[in-house]
């Protein structure tokens, strides 16, 4: 297949420039979603930054065993013709490489294509490699159908190697030629010989793991439901099971099943995690012998919202009118708000500004604000009103029975006013009316103050960062979606969307958030948003991904061995206990530039 290379290249620089792709163009369907992600996670189409060369660090690894003999009879086929063979592992490191030919075997070197790169498409860009994988799927890649101009004089052909039993991705098997020198045949090639590699590790699968294959597949013809089957070594999902399962560890859920097996007694089990959360399975009848458990998850999940497998799984209680969410972060805060609902106690309600809590106050009280009993008074209102007149409509709303009383921007009360309302409340004896503080954590309490929190604080309802409920993000970004559409409208966040939201840190919280979704719902005109629909600041300012609190530690450990060592790589290294190589791989996850002394 001839790429027309002027027309392409036209193509991908005015993408670059714009960040838009036109309505019309000659891309083909893979090659255009690569693009879309090259330009998502900042690929430069120029010059894109490598890791220098690591160490294969597990010269034992499964897809290096496995086809180290495989590749190597390749390499009579391949002698003196200009093909390049390479075998990549399921991290996009190029494992193992060979070559016929001394001038490709220049071109690729320099490209970055060797052996200890990673060929991640989120670094070099559209790739027989990191493209494959991120497609899980052939993939024929031709001249400047490459993003970066580094590859753009190569053809190649990416077909990921799956394992026989589970199915997963283990690797890639990767052929490259100059453009010139294309040939049809390459695709069969590399199917091949990712086919006998699959083949390979088949015969070398363990009597215990084609057995547990077999149980599963018998078991999958009967239901369903999300299937797992596993055993202390191995895991075989269903795909389903393998979208819910995607970011549960293998060994955390096998000592879950393997202990709740041990002590169940039939039917639905609950496996409780250390956070907290839930997940319902259901152990398969009539297993045989000991090579594994089979278990259904369930119930069955509703897959295009099932971002975390707990937070799909686990029945929730009916939310607060008003208010969504599933997180256990979020479960919490209504479990808090149902039980600070049976009392008639002070409240203070804490958070972040932007947190949602005017949302939570509102939800808890809906039936004295239809009753028009829920009196909200701004103590920025002080300067508008007059300090008498304010504080005496506080004491007037204090004064109706079974009212609620909501004081917020406490810090903009004059002392005065604030004296006088802790006088208030001292005097009300047995309370008649319900009172509440809104407090945000940003706001540093000022000591005229004091009083008046402590005599609202005596039940406190803290609500968590955004960035500590991302599980929410799909329920709020349906929610806030229908708020802000016009009437009859519909539109639908693409996971890819949820995903890069998911890695923005939101300081402004849930308030930031509707801010963006008014904007989507105004200015976008389709009925589904993707990732590149969404704002372009919102684009540039995505991280990779969230990190956990260790990862958040950790990252600030490598910005502060940077410095110390001022940009020395090696130096950094050594301060903080790690080779070098795990050093270039922890800043490329985190995202911290390579050339920078941070």
């Amino acid at each position: 297949m001839r790429i027309r290379n002027t027309s392409i290249s036209v193509l991908r620089d005015s993408i670059v420039e714009t960040r838009a792709f036109p309505v019309e163009h000659n891309l083909r369907g893979p090659i255009e979603r690569s693009w879309r992600r090259c330009l998502i996670n900042g690929v430069d189409s120029g010059h894109p930054t490598a890791l220098p060369p690591a160490l294969i660090s597990n010269p034992e690894s499964l897809v290096v065993k496995v086809s180290r003999d495989i590749v190597m009879s390749r390499a009579d086929l391949l002698c003196d013709s200009p093909v390049g063979l390479m075998v990549a592992d399921r991290q996009a490191l190029v494992m193992s490489r060979i070559c016929g030919d001394k001038r490709l075997t220049g071109l690729l070197r320099e490209s970055g294509s060797e052996e200890g790169n990673r060929l991640d498409e989120a670094v070099f860009g559209t790739n027989g490699v990191g493209t494959a994988l991120e497609e899980q799927s052939l993939v024929h890649i031709t001249g400047p159908e490459h993003f970066a101009d580094a590859f753009r004089d190569f053809s190649c052909v990416g077909v990921p190697i799956r394992h026989p039993i589970s199915r997963r991705i283990i690797g890639v098997v990767n052929l490259t030629c100059l453009v010139d020198f294309a040939d049809a045949l390459m695709a069969p090639f590399a199917q091949e010989t990712a086919f006998a590699i699959e083949q390979q590790l088949y015969l070398d699968s363990s009597r215990s793991e084609r057995l547990l294959l077999q149980h599963f597949l018998t078991r999958k013809r009967s239901t369903e439901r999300p299937l797992v089957a596993l055993n202390e070594q191995f895991m075989i999902t269903s795909p389903a099971a393998s979208r819910l399962l995607a970011n549960v560890d293998h060994s955390h859920l096998w000592e879950l099943v393997n202990s709740t097996r041990e002590s169940s007694t039939g039917g639905v089990e609950t496996l409780l995690t250390p956070t907290g959360d839930e997940l319902q399975i259901l152990f398969s009848k009539g297993e045989a012998d000991d090579t594994g458990i089979i278990v259904e998850l369930l119930p069955m999940p509703d897959l295009s919202t099932a971002h975390s497998v707990f937070a799909a799984v686990r029945p929730v209680e009916r939310p607060l009118p008003g208010l969504v969410g599933r997180s256990s972060a979020w479960r919490q805060v209504e479990d808090s708000a149902r039980k600070a609902q049976s009392t008639a106690l002070p409240l203070l309600v804490r958070g972040a500004r932007g947190s949602g809590k005017r949302a939570v106050i509102n939800a808890m009280f809906a039936e004295q604000s239809a009753a028009g009993l829920l009196y909200c008074f701004d103590g920025r209102m002080q300067a508008v009103q007059g300090l008498s007149s304010w504080v005496q409509q506080v004491g007037e709303a204090l004064a109706v029975p079974r009212s609620v009383v909501v004081l917020c921007h406490i810090p903009a009360i004059d002392a005065h006013s604030a004296d006088a309302v802790s006088a208030l409340l001292d005097s009300a004896g047995p309370a008649v009316a319900r009172i509440v503080g809104i407090y945000s954590d940003e706001q540093e309490v000022p000591r005229m103050l004091v009083g008046l929190l402590e005599r609202l604080a005596v039940v406190n309802l803290q609500l968590p960062l955004l960035r500590d409920r991302l599980e929410d993000l799909p329920d709020l970004l349906n929610t806030l979606t229908e708020r802000h559409l016009p009437a009859g409208s519909q539109m639908r966040w693409r996971d890819d969307a949820v995903r890069l939201l998911a890695r923005l840190p939101w300081p402004g919280n849930v308030r930031e958030l509707e801010n963006v979704v008014r904007l989507v719902a105004a200015t976008h005109h389709g009925r589904t948003v993707r990732a590149e629909d969404l704002p372009a600041n919102v684009r540039q300012h995505a991280s990779r991904r969230q990190l956990t609190l260790l990862e958040r530690l950790e990252f600030e450990a490598i910005v502060a061995a940077n410095e110390q060592a001022r940009g020395s790589k090696t130096e950094a290294a050594a301060i903080l206990g790690i080779s070098r190589a795990t050093l270039y791989r922890k800043m490329r996850t985190f995202g911290i530039p390579l050339s920078a002394a941070i």
